[in-house]
């Protein structure tokens, strides 16, 4: 008896009523995971426009390093412990410490292996058969000092290489 009370026309609408719930649901999915996706897209292009940035703000600063240590290579011992080359020091290494703290470090250089992604090759040098580290394809000596940030090249090593 209670077979004969379900009305074919409710059933029928309440299959239709499954289906188009079914539909919201899955347009409701695919519509979260494409916001998702792009949610992640934009994070990572936010990254790489962040580490490009920094890079551009970074490398006029290595110059300015490049001539503090220049500089204080220069003065003389006997004026050492002057004031004025105490607020050098003190200048070099604030300057050592923001590069520091934004993850730049120098790249080593003399006596290592050249290496093209890290170094750029200025002049090749007759090897001294005699040394050990006068090896060819050894740096001989680094021109200008090269800089990397997260492991990433920010600037070559300029060197001499044993040829």
């Amino acid at each position: 008896m209670a077979e004969e009370n379900k009305n074919p026309v409710q059933e029928n609408e309440l299959e239709k009523l499954k289906k188009q719930a079914q539909e919201y649901l899955d347009g409701w999915k695919r519509a979260k995971a494409d916001y998702l996706n792009l949610k992640k897209e934009m994070e990572a292009q936010n990254k790489e426009i962040k580490d490009w940035l920094s890079k551009i703000l970074l490398l006029p600063l290595l110059s300015i390093a490049d001539g503090f240590e220049k500089a204080f290579a220069e003065i003389p011992k006997n004026f050492i412990n002057e004031p004025w080359v105490k607020g050098i020091e003190g200048i070099k290494k604030q300057i050592e410490d923001y590069l520091k703290a934004q993850k730049v470090e120098a790249i080593l250089s003399k006596g290592e292996k050249f290496d093209p992604l890290r170094h750029e090759a200025v002049e090749s040098i007759d090897s001294d058969p005699l040394a050990p580290a006068g090896e060819p394809g050894l740096v001989a000596e680094e021109l200008l000092k090269g800089y990397l940030i997260n492991s990433e090249v920010l600037r070559p090593a300029k060197v001499k290489v044993y040829k």
